[in-house]
C-alpha cells in the first residue's frame, strides 16, 4: 500500500518551503495507510515531554523513532516514501536530491493543551522537515520571531496533511529555519509526525 497519497505533487510546495521557510499541503497521507500507521504508533512508549525549554513552552507527550526503526516498518515506510518523492520532485532545489530521513518525532496533544509556543527546529535537523498529522486538527503558525503574535502564516491542519519547513542546508542557507508554533486541538486529541534528517544530533 501507498504510504502517500496518489498523484501527490510537491513540485510547487519544495520550491515554497525553500524560498518562503514553511508550506502547507492538504491530505498528502493515504487515508488507509494513515489508517494503519495510528495503530503502529499508538502502540509505542509515549512520556511526557519537559514542559520548558529556554523561553519555549509544551505540552506535548510522545517519542523519537530512529532508523533502522525495525519495530516501526510503517513509519520507515512512510519515510522511504516521502525520501523518493522529496527527491524526485526537489530537482532545482539545492540540498534535497541528498535528503534522507532517518528519524521520526512522534508529538501528542490533549485538548486545552497550550502546544508548543513559537521555537525552531533543532539545527541538526538537515535540509528539510517534514510534518504529517495524523489525526486531529489544530493551528500551525509560521512566526517572524519568538513573539506569537508575530505570525507570517497560518494553517488549521488536519489529518494527513503536510507542512514542509526549511532546515539548515537548503537551498544555499546557512541556515534558514523559520519560527513556528503549534497549538493544542480544541476538541479531542492530535498527532504528528516530524519526518527529520537528523545529523550529528545530540544524545
Amino acid at each position: 500500500m501507498p504510504a502517500l497519497a496518489r498523484d501527490l505533487d510537491l513540485r510547487a510546495s519544495l520550491r515554497a518551503a525553500a524560498r518562503d521557510g514553511a508550506a502547507h499541503v492538504p491530505r498528502a497521507l493515504d487515508d488507509g495507510f494513515g489508517r494503519r500507521l495510528r495503530r503502529e504508533i499508538d502502540a509505542g512508549p509515549f512520556a511526557p515531554f519537559e514542559e520548558e525549554f529556554g523561553p519555549v513552552r509544551q505540552q506535548i507527550d510522545g517519542y523519537d523513532i530512529r532508523a533502522p526503526m525495525d519495530a516501526f516498518p510503517l513509519t520507515r515506510q512512510l519515510c522511504e516514501h516521502l525520501r523518493v518523492l522529496v527527491r524526485s520532485h526537489g530537482g532545482g532545489v539545492r540540498g534535497l536530491a541528498s535528503w534522507k530521513p532517518n528519524e521520526v518525532g512522534v508529538a501528542h496533544y490533549l485538548p486545552g493543551s497550550i502546544g508548543i509556543t513559537p521555537h525552531l527546529d533543532g539545527k541538526w535537523y538537515r535540509r528539510l522537515v517534514a510534518v504529517v498529522t495524523l489525526y486531529g486538527a489544530a493551528r500551525f503558525a509560521v512566526c517572524g520571531s519568538r513573539d506569537p503574535g508575530d505570525v507570517v502564516v497560518d494553517w488549521r491542519v488536519r489529518p494527513g496533511d503536510l507542512v514542509l519547513m526549511r532546515a539548515p542546508g537548503l537551498a544555499r542557507r546557512r541556515d534558514g529555519r523559520p519560527f513556528h508554533l503549534v497549538e493544542g486541538p480544541r476538541r479531542g486529541e492530535r498527532l504528528s509526525l516530524g519526518v527529520r534528517m537528523a545529523v550529528g544530533a545530540p544524545a
